[in-house]
């Protein structure tokens, strides 16, 4: 073949590739290019819907035969009146202000209702003459609303008072059908006979032209178009003014009754909703002169619409296009997944798709197989066939045809050969894939019958099909080096020239042993339930599925000129950047992918599952995707993008069973613990896909996704100022980082408050201080009870030798002394007997010293007289000085804390007086309220360090008894000694255990408290 022939065929591919991409780009969006959703049962839409608006706050309002609804894009909210009362029936009509509010009118009480500030009100003003049916807002900030009654009556309510416009105003005496707001501030009324406009600032309407059963209509450049019965056609100028162009004809949108007004969408399309014939969109009409006579496309309950019965279209602020049935609501949307009306018989086990080097893509369908030529529309190359189950390229450009018991070449226009299968398509032996190798040999691997190769016009079978552990060949792709692969089971097989080798595949965790392969250049791709793999070089990298894909089978891939690579999953075709692609690789994960399209962007069903490739992508760059009902197909440089974030809502906030709808800032009663915040993401486009988190500041560490749930709940909340915020991301992934905020205050109750708190803790102290005091008046009455006892103990004793003993002896005495007067004077014996007697009386005496030392006082003792008594009898030689200085208000001494402190002072002072060689002493009583305290210092040699640190000094047990009968009163003895020498004796005790009589009020009580007690026990 010359060098001529060659070049002419490149210059034709070239030629059909690029001019054709071209044209389709160029192309108008038509109605099956917008993806279609009926939001009946999926959102149980309530019907009939009779009129539409969009708040500034993002929601949908809904005016229908249930009552007034505001949807969120998945959940219809009831609003009901702020009277609670259903005596005013079903709202007729809808209108949201330039501020935000929301108006509307009940059909039976005709009162006026507004929505503000999360209630909707019922107006005082009169209630209208009859039903409303169309509402709009003039320039200034008026309402009007048009009444549906047959004298077209128009009212007014502007600086709070209510004006009716009616035939003495100009307006004609019929029924009204619709009426809206130029772009010039003039008010036009569409009644049954004619057309009627009020300029701006006049009082008075005028009758524009004779036009009977007409809806009026505003386009961008604000021009008023007409639609009735000979079709649609501009009557004025930009802006309002001025005469229109003169049209070749009409635009032909049909002799039908129309609902409600025909809207222009941001694209300049015409929307009309029917009575009985769904609705009809016409693409772009434009207002030159010369245009006119397109017929508007129409799509109705057979095309999926919910009814035929429409009311009225809405566009939103994200562009989709809304209408409003009998049965519910539709959405339409510009659609990047285009449903191909020819392809509408999808094959069994999914249509075959084969992406060919002339850049042509073949479908085969149920009974059919299509080829679409590079921007082209599918052309039927063969019709009434059998399910074809294989579709591949021969190098020659022929396409090879696997059907159940035969394959046919198809060639030139026609079919050139048909081959008679191996197994004669014998129980069912589906061809699972084809590929043709570098020596022009047709494989094919069947279900049962293993892997077959054609070559020079027979048949040979390279592997037996055994059972489904040992080979059971599936997916099938000719390899960089001109061989095949072959999937079987967890095996790769690599079939090159003649020689064979297997590899085992790591599917991980994946219970889906199934494979898709795609050949990119040196590149093999093997995707599945585990992620992607990639062969190159002789090197395998994995990069796993995570997340939302985990374990979700990608049977559909394509990499673009740019190297990006587009998988198909059953609920989403994603995209994944040529270096994003090398990172995944790197990490072994795959990234969040740069694009996802779903439900919203026009894929109605899944990718086909038994598809072996579900995407294949034609020579003008579209992808064609196999889908359950149906072969879709896209151009990725036309993806609808979605730009707008969403707005963020606070619906309501449920605090204990207290509702609060449309909150922006709330003090809860007290002790409220349980919250229920109810928010809205509000974007129309996908809201399965829209993301959403949230945070409640002061007690939420960080953002909480909540998945598609749109609540939040929070139970036990402590009392506190708390501030609730969310965010979101649109279905393109888009953020509004700001989002909606909502403070509010849950103040404490009293036990929860600051002053409960203090009051606690002076109550605590005071309970702490109480224990105190009542364990000080515990070992108080223990000590006093242990020195009464020993008091009395002492005294008994006493008795007892001056009953006993002394008088026994004091008896032998005087019976002695009997005996010795009748001894002779000078007989010896009498004087030693005599000497004897006079012994006995001093050990008498002494004997009566110690029973009186064991009675002791009776009378309780003063400190300061028992300190000077013991100063004055202690022999300080050579004399000092001894200052004694009382401090506080002295009280008589118990008698037995009296004598052991005598006792530790006189022990005190008497080593002063033999060992400190000291020139003064000083002794300094202390009797406060608590403690009574006395303090000996003198300026003498002081004390050694050694004997302080063992509290005694070899052979001397004085320090040692100081201490001890300190602790017997329950005080306590410190004995300190400075570097330069003295010495400083303190003793520290209970006031409450030293006083001779018991305190009166608190005190007493305790001790009559814990006597009785002891007595008790």
């Amino acid at each position: 073949m010359s060098a001529n022939v060659w070049l002419l065929r490149i210059l034709l591919v070239i030629a059909s590739t690029v001019l054709p991409a071209a044209t389709c780009a160029a192309e108008p969006r038509r109605l099956a290019d917008y993806s279609h959703q009926r939001l009946i049962e999926r959102s149980q839409a309530p019907t009939p819907v009779v009129a539409m608006a969009q708040g500034r706050d993002g929601f949908l309002w809904l005016a229908t035969g249930e009552g007034l609804f505001r949807f969120d894009g998945s959940r219809f909210e009831p609003i009901n009146a702020e009277d609670g009362g259903q005596k005013h029936g079903l709202p007729s009509a809808l209108l949201v202000t330039r501020s935000g509010e929301v108006w509307t009118n009940f059909e039976t009480s005709r009162r006026f209702a507004v929505y503000r500030r999360g209630a909707l009100k019922i107006l005082d003003e009169p209630a209208a003459p009859s039903r409303i049916a169309a509402m709009a807002e003039g320039a200034d900030g008026a309402i009007w609303a048009l009444t549906a009654n047959y004298d077209a009556e128009v009212l007014r309510f502007h600086n709070g008072h209510w004006r009716t416009f009616n035939a003495a105003d100009g307006l004609p005496k019929s029924n009204s059908a619709n009426m809206l707001v130029a772009a010039d501030g003039a008010v036009w009324i569409a009644c049954s006979t004619a057309i009627a406009r009020l300029p701006p600032g006049g009082e008075r309407f005028e009758i524009h032209q004779h036009t009977p059963r007409a809806k009026l209509s505003q386009d961008s450049a604000g021009r008023i178009w007409l639609s009735e019965r000979e079709g649609s056609r501009p009557i004025t100028g930009p802006g309002g003014r001025g005469s229109p162009v003169s049209l070749r004809t009409p635009y032909r949108t049909g002799n039908l009754e129309i609902r409600g007004g025909p809207l222009f969408d941001r694209e300049g399309n015409l929307w009309i909703a029917t009575r009985y014939n769904g609705v009809k969109r016409l693409a772009s009409p434009s207002a030159t002169a010369g245009s006119g006579g397109t017929e508007a496309e129409s799509f109705t309950s057979r095309d999926g619409l919910s009814s035929d019965v429409t009311s009225q279209v809405l566009e939103d602020r994200e562009g989709n296009i809304w209408v409003g049935t009998e049965a519910g609501l539709d959405k339409f949307r510009p659609a990047t997944l285009i449903a191909e009306p020819a392809l509408t018989s999808p094959a069994a086990f999914g249509d075959k798709l084969l992406d060919a080097s002339d850049g042509s893509v073949y479908i085969g369908q149920a009974r059919t197989v299509y080829r679409v030529r590079p921007g082209g529309a599918p052309e039927p190359i063969l019709r009434d066939v059998v399910e074809p189950e294989s579709l591949c390229e021969a190098p020659d450009g022929a396409i090879w045809i696997g059907f159940p018991t035969h394959i046919l070449v198809w060639a030139s226009g026609g079919v050139r050969q048909r081959i008679e299968r191996p197994d004669k398509g014998a129980n069912h032996n589906t061809i699972y894939d084809c590929a043709f190798d570098a020596h022009n040999d047709y494989w094919i691997s069947a279900a049962g019958s293993g892997l077959h190769r054609y070559r020079r016009g027979q048949w040979e079978t390279i592997l037996e099909p055994g059972n489904k552990a040992d080979f059971y060949p599936t997916t099938m792709i000719r390899t960089p080096q001109g061989g095949v692969v072959v999937q079987s089971g967890n095996r790769l097989v690599w079939i090159e020239d003649s020689a064979q080798t297997s590899t085992r595949f790591d599917f991980g965790a994946s219970q889906i042993k199934v494979l898709t392969l795609y050949s990119a250049g040196n590149q093999i791709f093997a995707a599945g339930a585990f992620g992607l793999s990639r062969y190159r070089a002789g090197r395998v990298d994995t990069a796993w599925s995570t997340g939302p894909f985990q374990n979700s089978r990608i049977n559909g891939i394509v990499r673009t000129p740019q190297g990006d690579i587009w998988l198909a999953y059953p609920k989403s075709l994603v995209r994944i950047g040529a270096q994003e692609l090398e990172r995944a690789f790197s990490s072994k994960s795959l990234p969040a992918p740069m694009l996802s399209l779903g439900l919203g962007d026009g894929l109605v069903s899944r990718p086909h599952s038994h598809s072996q490739r579900s995407m294949v992508r034609g020579g003008e760059g579209r992808l064609w995707i196999a889908t359950e009902t149906g072969t879709l197909w896209m151009d990725p440089a036309r993806v609808v993008h979605n730009a707008l974030p969403p707005i963020l809502a606070i619906k309501s906030i449920n605090g204990d069973g207290r509702v609060y709808r449309d909150p922006t800032r709330l003090k809860f009663p007290a002790a409220t613990a349980n919250i229920e915040i109810d928010f809205a993401a509000l974007s129309f486009a996908d809201p399965d896909r829209v993301r959403a988190r949230y945070m409640l500041e002061g007690f939420d560490r960080d953002w909480i996704d909540p998945g598609i749930r749109r609540q939040a709940f929070y139970t036990n909340l402590p009392p506190g100022k708390y501030k609730f915020r969310v965010i979101a991301a649109n279905n393109d992934g888009v953020w509004n980082p700001t989002g909606a905020v909502l403070d509010f205050e849950i103040p404490p109750t009293f036990v929860q408050s600051v002053w409960f708190l203090l009051l606690c803790a002076v109550l605590t102290i005071a309970s702490l201080w109480f224990l105190y005091q009542l364990r000080v008046a515990q070992i108080a009455e223990r000590i006093r009870s242990r020195l009464e006892d020993r008091i009395a103990e002492r005294e008994r004793i006493a008795r007892e030798l001056h009953d006993t003993l002394l008088q026994g002896v004091q008896g032998l005495i005087l019976r002695f002394q009997a005996v010795a007067d009748r001894i002779p004077n000078e007989d010896k014996s009498r004087a030693q007997l005599e000497a004897a007697l006079m012994a006995a009386d001093d050990v008498v005496m002494e004997a009566r010293d110690r029973v009186h030392d064991l009675r002791g006082k009776e009378e309780a003792g003063d400190l300061c007289t028992i300190v000077e008594q013991l100063v004055a009898a202690i022999p300080f030689d050579p004399p000092i000085l001894v200052r004694i200085v009382a401090e506080g208000r002295m009280q008589d001494l118990h008698p037995a804390v009296a004598a052991e402190i005598t006792r530790i002072v006189r022990e005190a002072l008497f080593n002063i007086a033999h060992h400190a060689r000291a020139s003064s002493v000083e002794i300094v009583i202390s009797f406060e309220a608590k403690y009574l305290a006395i303090h000996v210092r003198d300026d003498g040699v002081g004390v050694p360090e050694n004997v302080l640190a063992h509290g005694k000094k070899d052979g001397h047990f004085g320090m040692i008894g100081m201490r001890e009968r300190a602790q017997k009163i329950g005080g306590t003895l410190a004995i300190s000694s400075g570097p330069g020498g003295g010495t400083e004796v303190a003793l520290t005790l209970p006031t409450e255990l030293a006083l001779a009589k018991r305190r009166s009020g608190r005190r007493a009580w305790l001790s009559r408290l814990l006597r009785r007690n002891s007595a008790d026990e």
